[in-house]
């Protein structure tokens, strides 16, 4: 029987279009990243945790109508009953309720999410109805609509079970209680089918449960009906057109705009050649270069074609050239990407550059900046980890957990980088040795580049906790710390960002309007004809032509060894799979197997290690080009 789930819901509310993709089985690139799959590994353990909280609950199983049945006979013989995944179908709906119970007349409907929130902040105005909150009170909403809608005698109520990041963990190790095992599924699924076993013991479980009843646990149940009566007529509106476009099989219409971008329906595979953006845009998506390519996209649109901000409700110019299919890179005007100052001032000139530069370009800036560097340099590049569930005590939800950094420093002008590395491999929390091993490593002498703001922050994160132990046996290093992090947007310190040189006066065309070291690494080798360059990484066996002589991108050379855990696969080729390598050598299933662990160290190794060889790389590209 055709039938609107939740999960149909949501997907259908970012864009109608794609209920008609995900009722078909369309693949979607969400179904092949690491990160996700990391994210889905932890909902599915804070899913597992707040089950446990209500130790008389009864767990739904089953196809979805006996899941039905059992519901419907459960509810309807127990005054006083609380279910886990209950089905609940009515108008052709039909939503499984992560937490559902029932006491006499009243029905509370628990929406249990991994996504955090703020507890000190959630009283601010509108704080609920955010872009990044507004979805978990629309989708509590449709479920608390279906099931009002099956019991109207029913007074029904609507909660979010999230983690606060304003409450710190009281337990050790309690993430490394959670197994995640991925169960084989019907191979025309794409879903994965997963169980979560809990490992503690039973004393463990007490204590968590009363840690929640006294609301000393960082799980929060949070009523939001005040919310969902908000956006209830919304919800009923937009599902009573959902409805009827499963009933009919029809696939609603979306005018194409530049949110298409985002849209994760681009990747096809056997049973759908053809992709959900491919058909949406016919034979508009294979024009090239496609202006959905076109850097800082969404601010430009701000403004309409006739070069003045766009007012509330009025199409912005990348849509409108859309509607007008008009949609070539080189269709936008080129005055609508140069830059007009003040507080709508573009992305760095980058879109523009985009539009009207064939060649490279270098801005004579870049040449002043990096005669202030001060040799040695030491390139450096972090990993961490954060988890919905604290890796450990004091820690909270979602707090990183510094777990590696690699580094290649070149002493002098025409010197060779020299790599240095740290990488945790004990059950401990990190952060202290993480920052001890850098200060040893670094000290105070010379610059340290890194690509990105995040090294700063992590570093300050380390620097504030340090201020807050008031630890005396961590003064030394909390004075390294404040020497070399930046605190202020003026304070001048050791540390330089590299990607913000890129950002302000490199631009390639390979680089179209990114600015990622994955994409500039590959247009600096286009570009450069250096010797020293192609030593540096054949050392590392990560230098190579194709048949048609094109220097290959080291990246796609990185050895990746797939570890299968759980039914699954780890593969370390990005910062989701290092994160789940990390969580599995040191805690998962693999902690005792001496051999996956040195598979894990090597590829996470291996992995860093190219991050900070690229930017020495790019850096000796500019020193010979300059």
């Amino acid at each position: 029987m055709a039938h609107l789930s939740k999960s149909d819901f949501k997907v259908a509310h970012t864009c109608p279009t794609k209920l008609w993709y995900k009722k078909h089985g369309f693949p979607t690139s969400t179904d092949q990243n690491e990160y996700m799959k990391m994210l889905a590994d932890g909902g599915f353990m804070f899913g597992k945790l707040a089950m446990l909280l209500f130790p008389e609950g009864i767990e739904i199983t089953g196809s979805y109508d006996e899941a039905i049945t059992r519901t419907e006979e459960l509810l309807g013989t127990h005054q006083n009953i609380t279910l886990f995944e209950p089905a609940i179908q009515v108008n052709n709906q039909l939503v499984r309720v992560d937490v559902l119970q029932k006491i006499g007349n009243q029905i509370k409907v628990i929406e249990v999410k991994s996504k955090s929130f703020d507890s000190t902040k959630m009283n601010e105005k509108n704080y609920w109805f955010k872009p990044d909150m507004k979805p978990y009170i629309e989708d509590i909403a449709y479920q608390t609509k279906v099931v009002s809608e099956k019991y109207p005698s029913a007074v029904v109520s609507s909660y979010l079970m999230m983690p606060d990041t304003a409450s710190t963990s009281q337990f050790d190790d309690l993430i490394n209680k959670f197994q995640v095992i991925d169960i084989p599924a019907n191979p025309n699924s794409r879903y994965r089918n997963v169980d979560v076993i809990f490992t503690g013991d039973n004393t463990l479980l007490a204590n968590v449960r009363a840690a929640y009843a006294s609301d000393n646990l960082f799980v929060k149940l949070i009523p939001v009906n005040e919310q969902v009566n908000v956006v209830m007529p919304e919800i009923i509106h937009a599902s009573n057109v959902f409805i009827d476009s499963v009933l009919a099989d029809t696939r609603i219409i979306t005018p194409l705009s530049c949110s298409c971008k985002g849209c994760e329906y681009t990747v096809s595979n056997n049973e759908h050649p053809q992709s959900g953006f491919d058909i949406c845009w016919g034979d508009l998506a294979q024009v090239e270069p496609h202006i959905l390519t076109l850097g800082q996209l969404g601010n430009v649109n701000k403004r309409n074609l006739q070069n003045t901000r766009r007012a509330p409700g009025e199409k912005g110019c990348i849509d409108e050239l859309i509607d007008n299919k008009k949609v070539s890179l080189h269709d936008i005007p080129v005055e609508l990407v140069t830059s007009i100052g003040g507080a709508e001032q573009y992305y760095h000139d980058r879109p523009l550059y985009q539009l009207t530069q064939t060649q490279e370009l270098i801005l004579p800036n870049l040449k002043h900046e990096m005669t202030l560097v001060e040799y040695p340099i030491h390139f450096i590049d972090f990993e961490t980890s954060n988890m919905c569930i604290p890796l450990h005590q004091n820690m909270r939800p979602y707090e990183n957990v510094m777990f590696q950094w690699s580094c290649h420093t070149i002493a002098a002008p025409g010197g060779k980088p020299v790599h240095s590395e740290w990488l945790n491999t004990t059950d401990r929390f990190p952060n202290i040795a993480f920052a001890e091993s850098l200060k040893q490593q670094l000290g105070l002498r010379g610059t340290f580049l890194t690509w990105s703001p995040y090294e700063n922050t992590q570093l300050k994160t380390v620097h504030d906790y340090l201020e807050q132990l008031g630890d005396p046996q961590y003064e030394e290093l909390k004075n390294w710390l404040f020497r070399v992090v930046q605190f202020h947007e003026d304070d001048v310190t050791k540390l330089l960002d590299m990607h913000e040189l890129v950002k302000n006066y490199y631009f390639h065309p390979l680089m179209g309007g990114r600015t990622s070291i994955k994409v500039v690494l590959p247009a600096v080798l286009k570009a450069s004809n250096s010797t020293v360059i192609e030593s540096w990484l054949s050392e590392e066996g990560l230098y190579a032509r194709d048949a048609n002589g094109d220097i290959i991108n080291p990246y796609k050379l990185l050895p990746a060894p797939e570890v299968e855990v759980g039914g699954g696969t780890i593969v370390v080729r990005e910062g989701g799979g290092a994160m789940s390598a990390y969580r599995d050598m040191l805690y998962g299933i693999n902690k005792d197997n001496a051999q996956v662990k040195a598979l894990y160290e090597g590829a996470l190794k291996k992995y860093c290690k190219l991050d900070t060889l690229s930017m020495a790389c790019i850096w000796q590209y500019w020193v010979e080009k300059i």
